[in-house]
């Protein structure tokens, strides 16, 4: 425990973005109010236009309106982590009964499997696509709802299907032939053999999975796919166009493919926070991994 640097180093990272979420809204130098602002000038007298490159009272630059990429992340990070963990434990609610019951029944077995095979023969992403164009989603007011669930559905049968291999490869082992000789009823057989065994990779599934889910989020920034949104005239007045309301972290790749050559420090800057997360995400997963193979000595799979 003592030697597994990977799981301290991660869950010290984690424990910071928690602070981060919780207590950033409220540090001195963040601006809460995400304020737009189209110019300043200078002691020189000199106007600098937006967006603002890293300069004093803007460390990271700003957005192309004007408002502090700093604080934007700080204030972010509380809604991104929300939507994150709200898929994934939408996610495992569905795939752990749903795994069980595919052990214990061919039907629900083939209705996994299914489920499975149904989203998988392509990346997520063109289905969150497919499906969050759905006129009754994408005018819905409840789009937040409609698209969490899009998300953690996507992904359940992947999860049951990983959940309900460790479930087989459990049953092969002797101990488990030693409890049914026992006299053991299917539930306590469950409880005590399968259990202990299963536990500790589905915690490391789902931490893998929260990385999992905030790379696809950023994927939905770059193709300009929204949690939340609105309709807003545009400033000619002569149409509506479609306003995202979430600041969560990937909503700054939505200009990405013009600013990574002009304005790189915007980009950059969301690059920066989502590859963090996803590193330290995968250092502590793998501790964790670590941890549990050394304490209850439990096979290692690739998950």
């Amino acid at each position: 425990m003592k030697k597994n640097w990977r799981l301290w180093t991660g869950a010290l990272f984690l424990v910071l973005l928690g602070v981060i979420a919780v207590a950033g809204p409220h540090l001195p130098f963040v601006d809460t109010e995400l304020k737009e602002i189209g110019a300043i000038r200078t002691d020189e007298g000199k106007f600098i236009l937006v967006p603002f490159p890293p300069m004093e009272g803007y460390p990271l630059g700003s957005t192309h309106k004007g408002v502090d990429i700093l604080s934007l992340l700080i204030m972010g990070t509380g809604e991104t982590l929300k939507i994150v963990l709200s898929v994934v434990a939408l996610r495992y609610v569905l795939a752990v009964p749903l795994a069980v019951a595919g052990f214990y029944s061919k039907f629900m077995e083939g209705v996994m499997n299914g489920w499975q095979q149904l989203f998988s023969f392509m990346p997520p992403i063109f289905f969150v696509s497919f499906f969050s164009g759905l006129p009754f989603i994408f005018f819905s007011e409840w789009r937040p709802v409609y698209m969490i669930l899009i998300l953690a559905l996507l992904e359940t049968g992947r999860a049951a299907e990983i959940i309900h291999t460790h479930l087989r490869d459990t049953e092969k082992r002797p101990y488990i032939e030693a409890g049914i000789v026992s006299g053991c009823s299917p539930y306590t057989l469950f409880r005590n053999y399968y259990l202990p065994v299963v536990i500790p990779n589905i915690i490391v599934m789902v931490i893998n999975d929260i990385g999992r889910t905030l790379f696809l989020l950023a994927q939905l920034g770059i193709v300009f796919i929204f949690i939340s949104q609105k309709f807003m005239m545009n400033e000619w007045g002569t149409a509506y166009e479609v306003v995202n309301t979430s600041p969560t972290w990937p909503m700054i790749f939505t200009s990405i493919l013009d600013d990574v050559r002009i304005y790189k420090w915007i980009p950059f800057a969301g690059i920066g926070a989502i590859g963090l997360t996803l590193l330290f995400i995968n250092l502590f997963a793998g501790g964790l991994q670590r941890y549990f193979e050394s304490r209850h000595r439990t096979a290692r799979y690739d998950l």
